[in-house]
């Protein structure tokens, strides 16, 4: 490929920065939270996802794709759109998720409206601004770069919207659903914000995920006989058994399963110890009371399992029954009355070879696009630190990785930010991709 052309279409993306920031602005205005989010209210949020993506979709057409709008779920629509090549190409599939989760309190949020768009220092403030509206609008971009300087590729290029993602809906009704839908290609890159550690790491790996609800049976009485329940002398559970108190003796028994996990489940595209359980939610009371004034009868801790990809979701399920099965031994109480584990979710992980053919060509075309660039940093290989929608499209057969501007460290975050310099960097990556990957038509 001559690197006029090349040359050519990052001065293009250059002279866009006004627009492409503009439409992420607009994109971030448009309310788009999953509406089967926890804590969401279902009927309110439904048909933000569509909305969003009808906005996206008129881009699309005016890039000359055929804009493909469909439902798995009512008011719920993906949006697809190809660039058809001209042939003997390799095919090529960006995507994102247009959802968001919900914007919290906007009390917290310094910025402003938390779908204010707002545009400062630098920034683009608001929610989806990061996670992931603004690297859903630079893949686009980098369509229309390429467009603008008059070349076409080689092999196909989809665009790609998918609902869904932030409640693992996606896995049958966005991102999962492409495939089925006729959308496939020989490498994809979904543009999640890639860092931390690194910004616009390129990303062949994530953990996997699981959500499992434990729940410790107690037994109720007055609250005033507390002192009978445990100290000496006292007649303990024949009177009650604070469900709390063994829920506590649990989460800590279960720290001990994840110091060992930070010491043994090592990857070397992960910091160490980033292999974690977390007690997230922990609730416990007497039943239909919610006050003090009872011993509390149930305790139900909410965990996560960042388990590693090179373990399987039944292996690290039997790792973990096991461990608190164990840990039960070690109480009277618990040995007698074991607790409930509901195992609710598994994000599966993802794994490319990092020496992947899509691997090197995305590290050489952020490479060659960050020469010269405000944002000049050179191309780096990690591990991504949440799960994500290229699991699914792995799952289908399409090796796909991470690679996108922005942070998790701000995403789902009060003033929830995205770099205006990393969305420009990006842009001219993603249209160097295409370009070097699908090739250039003569």
């Amino acid at each position: 490929m001559h690197t006029r052309q090349k040359n050519q279409v990052l001065n293009i993306i250059e002279g866009m920065e006004n627009e492409i920031v503009d439409t992420v602005s607009q994109l971030v205005r448009i309310r788009s939270v999953n509406p089967g989010y926890p804590g969401a209210n279902y009927e309110e949020e439904l048909g933000g996802e569509s909305e969003a993506n009808s906005y996206l979709s008129e881009h699309y057409k005016a890039l000359g794709l055929n804009a493909d709008l469909w439902e798995v779920q009512s008011k719920r629509a993906n949006l697809a759109g190809v660039w058809s090549g001209t042939g003997e190409g390799r095919s090529l599939l960006f995507n994102g998720h247009i959802d968001t989760v919900p914007t919290g309190l906007p009390e917290k949020w310094k910025s402003g409206d938390p779908l204010s768009g707002k545009v400062s220092e630098g920034r683009i403030y608001g929610r989806g601004s990061c996670d992931m509206k603004g690297p859903l609008v630079s893949q686009m971009m980098a369509v229309k770069a390429i467009q603008a300087a008059g070349l076409k590729l080689k092999g196909d290029l989809t665009l790609t919207a998918t609902v869904g993602e932030e409640n693992m809906d996606s896995a049958t009704m966005g991102a999962g659903n492409l495939s089925k839908r006729g959308y496939r290609a020989d490498a994809a890159v979904v543009s999640e914000p890639s860092a931390p550690p690194h910004p616009l790491a390129v990303v062949p790996v994530s953990p996997g995920l699981w959500w499992v609800s434990v729940t410790v049976e107690g037994k109720a009485s007055h609250a005033a006989t507390r002192g009978e329940t445990f100290r000496a002398g006292g007649l303990g559970a024949e009177v009650a058994v604070n469900a709390i108190d063994k829920g506590i003796f649990l989460v800590n028994s279960i720290r001990k399963l994840e110091d060992e996990w930070g010491l043994t489940k090592k990857h070397s595209l992960f910091k160490p110890g980033h292999f974690t359980i977390l007690p997230g939610i922990i609730s416990g009371a007497p039943h239909g009371v919610e006050v003090p004034f009872f011993i509390s009868d149930f305790c139900t801790i909410e965990y996560c399992l960042w388990y590693h990809p090179e373990d399987s979701p039944e292996t690290v399920r039997e790792e973990f029954e096991r461990y608190v099965g164990h840990a039960c031994e070690l109480d009277e109480w618990l040995r007698d009355h074991p607790p409930k584990l509901d195992w609710k979710v598994n994000w599966p992980s993802f794994s490319v070879d990092p020496d992947h053919e899509i691997c090197k060509a995305v590290g050489a075309a952020h490479n060659e696009a960050a020469q010269g660039s405000s944002f000049s940093i050179p191309a780096k290989v990690a591990g991504f630190y949440a799960v994500c929608d290229a699991a699914f499209l792995n799952s289908q057969g399409i090796p796909s990785i991470v690679y996108g501007p922005g942070s998790l460290l701000v995403a789902h975050a009060a003033d929830e930010y995205l770099k205006i310099d990393e969305l420009m960097l990006s842009t001219k990556t993603y249209a160097l991709l295409a370009m070097d990957w699908c090739g250039i038509s003569d």
